[in-house]
């Protein structure tokens, strides 16, 4: 078994198996659909011109700076919680493979990861329509998502990966972790604005310390014609570096025991 590292670069050059079967994956799932891979759209789109301007309204916000908030944080919210939701059972869902030998354990993060970003990159699609609409987006500025998300990406493929080995060393960590994200979509400004909260004060503190509200505003803030806030550059950089880092030592201590556990 090798390192972290890898098994991560030996993922990336034979991306057959984990890329190739999360589209497959996909693709069967809506092949006898009438709309096919539209219905990918369509649970941000309706999130959007549904939610969007009802809460606009209620909250009296300007509906071109509301509407790229909303579809924007929930496209990339929606994105973390697929990672999160499949990861836990990611080695135990591919029992068979491992058992068989193939101990390459970045194959399945990564799978994890590469369906939740096929679900992305078509909501996108409609995001980019938005995003060309609205008044408060400067053109130049939407370009930024080719950086920023790639950001976010990276952060969610170390926490896949870790999800993935305690998912597989105990089983109740999945439901756990449901309860958590049912709880932490309260705490994330997705419907409502972060600025609703001051940092000085206690709402602001517990906001901040949710990471999903920092990766939300490294991605929003920038099509906005806006620079992030510094405490969210550094947390986010921080997380990143960080969590490759524990994703390593979790790697090189417990991958091994990965076909005992499951």
């Amino acid at each position: 078994m090798t390192g972290l590292g890898g098994q991560l670069a030996s993922s990336l050059r034979r991306p057959e198996f984990w890329a190739y079967s999360s589209w497959l994956d996909v693709v069967t799932r809506y092949r006898r659909t009438r709309l096919g891979l539209v219905w990918l759209m369509a649970p941000v789109l309706m999130f959007m011109f549904v939610v969007g301007p009802l809460y606009a309204g209620l909250f009296q916000r300007d509906l071109h700076v509301y509407m790229v908030h909303l579809g924007m944080g929930y496209a990339v919210w929606r994105m973390l919680v697929m990672v999160v939701t499949d990861s836990t059972t990611a080695f135990r869902s591919n029992k068979s493979f491992i058992l068989d030998g193939k101990t390459r354990l970045t194959d399945y993060a990564l799978r994890s990861l590469a369906k939740a970003l096929f679900y992305f990159a078509f909501s996108m699609v409609g995001m980019v329509g938005v995003l060309l609409w609205s008044s408060a987006v400067p053109a130049w500025a939407i370009p930024t998502v080719l950086v920023t998300v790639p950001v976010v990406v990276l952060n969610l493929l170390w926490l896949a990966y870790c999800i993935s080995l305690l998912g597989a060393r105990s089983p109740d960590f999945g439901q756990m972790l449901q309860t958590v994200l049912m709880v932490g979509m309260l705490f994330t400004p997705i419907i409502w604005e972060g600025d609703r909260y001051p940092a000085d004060s206690t709402g602001g503190i517990i906001v901040r310390l949710n990471p999903a509200f920092h990766l939300l505003e490294v991605v929003r803030e920038p099509l906005f014609g806006r620079i992030p806030g510094m405490l969210s550059m550094l947390y986010v950089g921080l997380m990143t570096v960080l969590g490759w880092v524990l994703a390593a030592i979790l790697c090189r201590r417990y991958a091994r025991y990965v076909p005992i556990w499951i």
